[in-house]
């Protein structure tokens, strides 16, 4: 199979400079017309409140939920420009205090919860359906030695860019399948506890002695989980595609970023794709397995309970001050959690973080491992026992690989003087080195431009 030596990564900015209507604006427009229409057809509840001129409105239950819920109006314009940021930004305190601690209270908290995640993922699934790719030449063309890492749902690479199907890899989705869309934060890819809903917990006839408040964080904790990118998972799919395709990272001589905002949702893929197409990678030690504390790991096996339970403590403790995170300002209204507790915790939102991020590369190692297994069944070779990495598993069956000499060279594209301020400094916290910016995408792809199209190369 012919060598990929080039790495084409497309953001938004990349079919907004083919003129297509993906922004998020576009979008805001598109949920102003048909929020109400899509919560009546699904049967969603309806909240009627009195906005500051004294009108009446019809808010749905994203208004609720991803605005302010103690004075409920319709989403200002910043949420949609800036949505999958403010998509992890639900006041969990507020939304309990606004619902309250009774059972019908919760039930009602619940249900918000799921309709305002429900309808905005229709919602935003049902536009991208309505985006229509004309297919012309566009004066460039990404050769065979092309794979593309696509960050939009479109096929305008396919429709204009001469890339086939298989080098084309929707890491969110695709309009052409709805429902492997993929749109939200990257903030809390960890399950919430179930011990926050066990009935020791937060089942009680006396207020006093349970914890109902709990039975809603919860309900916010696993909607945060349900609209997470789950980004360590998108990129062990990549790793997939690549060994089915054979792209190998040592081939790799160049990336292309072009029309991407480098936004820290995406940080960790970027992190990710440089550290692998760097000199030297320990591929292992990118893996799940490789980011496990296996002290803490062994004592958690072995049954410790006490370790158990510290880890427990501080993973609750980190969900409760969720929207103090958000407004350091703000009362804390979980306070009354502590009340009468004469063995808690003293709260360290490093080590809580710490517990947290621990627990989530546990779970992800299964989720690894349960991948690794199939393309074990797939390739008909086990998994070594100290592999832990997809690409690890691709050298083994591949019988290893060449060292790479030389560390890819990164190649952006910067839409505005202050879009590349910000790049130069996301790449620079990401260690990530051998960038060259360019003015336009037309200059950053210059080198791929069909003869006598008139589009040239011109680094700035």
């Amino acid at each position: 199979m012919k060598k990929y030596k080039n790495l084409i990564i497309v953001g938004n900015g990349f079919d907004r400079w083919q003129n297509l209507p993906t922004s998020y604006e576009n979008f805001r427009l598109y949920y102003q017309e048909h929020i109400i229409s899509a919560a009546e057809a699904l049967g969603c509840s309806f909240y009627t409140v009195t906005d500051k001129t004294g009108k009446e409105q019809k808010l749905t239950a994203v208004e609720l939920i991803y605005g302010d819920i103690l004075n409920p109006e319709k989403l200002e314009d910043e949420f949609f420009w800036n949505l999958e940021a403010r998509m992890d930004r639900m006041n969990d305190q507020a939304i309990n205090l606004h619902f309250g601690r009774s059972e019908e209270g919760r039930k009602a908290l619940k249900k918000a919860v799921s309709e305002a995640t429900l309808l905005l993922r229709k919602l935003f699934c049902d536009w991208v359906g309505t985006i229509e790719i004309e297919e012309k030449n566009s004066g460039f063309v990404f050769g065979d030695d092309c794979f593309v890492i696509n960050f939009n749902y479109t096929d305008t690479l396919e429709k204009r860019f001469g890339v086939k199907a298989r080098n084309d890899f929707h890491i969110h989705g695709s309009a052409s399948d709805l429902n492997s869309i993929v749109v939200g934060h990257a903030s809390h890819p960890e399950k919430p506890f179930s011990e926050l809903i066990e009935h020791r917990f937060i089942r009680s006839e006396d207020p006093k002695k349970g914890l109902p408040r709990l039975e809603g964080l919860y309900a916010v904790e696993a909607a945060l989980y349900e609209t997470d990118k789950h980004v360590v998972d998108r990129m062990d799919d990549l790793c997939v595609v690549f060994m089915e395709n054979g792209v190998h990272m040592e081939d790799i001589e160049n990336i292309y970023v072009l029309g991407h905002s480098f936004a820290p949702a995406d940080s960790e893929y970027f992190e990710f794709l440089h550290a692998v197409t760097w000199c030297n990678c320990n591929y292992e030690a990118l893996s799940p397995v490789g980011h496990m504390d296996m002290e803490l790991f062994g004592a958690m096996l072995n049954g410790n309970d006490e370790a158990l339970m510290a880890g427990i403590i501080l993973n609750l403790q980190y969900a409760e001050r969720h929207s103090n995170r958000l407004n350091p300002e703000q009362e804390d209204w979980f306070a009354y959690l502590d009340e009468g507790c004469d063995d808690k915790m003293p709260y360290d939102e490093k080590l809580s973080r710490l517990a947290v991020e621990q627990r989530f590369w546990m779970e992800q190692a299964e989720r690894t491992q349960n991948k690794l297994e199939k393309l074990a069944e797939k390739y008909g070779k086990k998994v070594p026992a100290n592999c832990h990495s997809i690409l690890g598993y691709m050298e083994y069956v591949d019988g290893g690989y060449m060292e790479r000499k030389h560390s890819a060279n990164w190649h952006i594209s910067c839409f505005s003087s202050e879009d590349r301020k910000r790049i130069k400094r996301v790449t620079r916290d990401l260690h990530i080195k051998n960038v060259k910016c360019y003015q336009t995408i037309d200059a950053c792809i210059g080198k791929f431009a069909v003869e006598g199209s008139g589009n040239i190369e011109n680094p700035s």
